[in-house]
């Protein structure tokens, strides 16, 4: 009696233990019938690849387990970074842009469709700014980038993409030029026509400084012979008019005192045109011999 006891318990449990996995089974179909749609995302629902509902309001919804597919998108306002892109502007110049999309999924089930993942999202941008900035940057000139339109380059960049991006599901916000720059081999030419440029303005400045040189040089140099001009005919004046005062008080003394200058001639003569024991046969009353008869000199 106790063997069939026990052997009746045995059986009760292995009935309940038979019973968790079901329960666990019942609890997992359960848990999969619901899913959450936060207020950030939108849900896209699809049974055997084909769109059956889409939810862009929060809240919760019932879905049948293992049949349908959700797929959630974000609503946020998202950021694409593309490449830097080649292309010529209107005058014929290379530009490199760097550019970035700002965008939102505004219809999931377009963009689940043709679009789905980041991946394919990233090339279709891409194309898309790329054919838009080729096409606008076409219209505009370097100095048009450098100046006031920039604005305006990015605004018609901008409306091209949305234009085309329309049917991928998102929309775009802003399309913007982060930088602009010259490819390298670019910036190498305008390097050296930089350089070659400033060369021919320091030469032509040197140049002009060398012939200012000597126009200054020259100018003093005319300038330092008229002063010397001056100076000798200044002294040459101021010499002969030396000589004529002179002249003048010479006269005027010798026409005050001319017996006295001729006699101090005479003197000076007889000193020094005379020699020693000089035997003279004149008229000592004719001219300066007459002052001999009062000369008392030794010669």
């Amino acid at each position: 009696m106790s063997f069939r006891t026990t052997g009746n318990m045995n059986m009760s449990d292995m009935k309940k233990y038979a019973l968790i996995p079901i329960i666990l089974l019942i609890l997992a179909v359960l848990s999969g019938a619901f899913y959450i749609v936060p207020t950030n995302e939108h849900a896209v629902v699809t049974q055997f690849g084909k769109i059956v509902r889409v939810h862009s309001t929060p809240g919760v919804h019932a879905k049948i387990p293992f049949l349908d597919v959700v797929y959630a998108y974000p609503k946020w306002l998202q950021e694409h970074d593309s490449a830097p892109v080649e292309t010529v502007l209107g005058d014929k110049r290379n530009v490199l842009f760097d550019t970035f999309l700002l965008y939102r999924i505004s219809d999931p089930a377009a963009f689940h469709t043709k679009i789905r993942n980041q991946t394919t999202l990233g090339r279709r941008i891409d194309d898309i700014i790329f054919g838009s900035i080729r096409v606008v940057a076409g219209l505009y000139t370097y100095d048009d980038i450098l100046s006031g339109k920039r604005e305006e380059i990015i605004a018609a960049t901008t409306e091209k993409v949305k234009a085309q991006a329309q049917d991928m599901g998102i929309d775009v916000v802003m399309s913007a030029i982060r930088n602009f720059t010259l490819p390298e081999q670019n910036l190498q030419a305008i390097y050296s026509n930089m350089k070659s440029e400033r060369v021919r303005i320091a030469q032509r400045i040197l140049s002009v400084g060398s012939a200012e040189a000597n126009r200054i040089t020259a100018e003093a140099d005319r300038k330092a012979q008229e002063l010397i001009s001056s100076a000798v005919k200044t002294s040459q004046t101021l010499h002969g008019e030396g000589d004529k005062q002179a002249q003048i008080i010479i006269s005027d003394a010798m026409g005050n005192a001319y017996a006295l200058y001729e006699q101090m001639k005479a003197v000076e003569f007889f000193r020094k045109g005379l020699q020693k024991n000089t035997v003279l046969v004149v008229d000592p009353k004719v001219g300066l011999f007459k002052y001999l008869n009062d000369y008392k000199g030794d010669k």
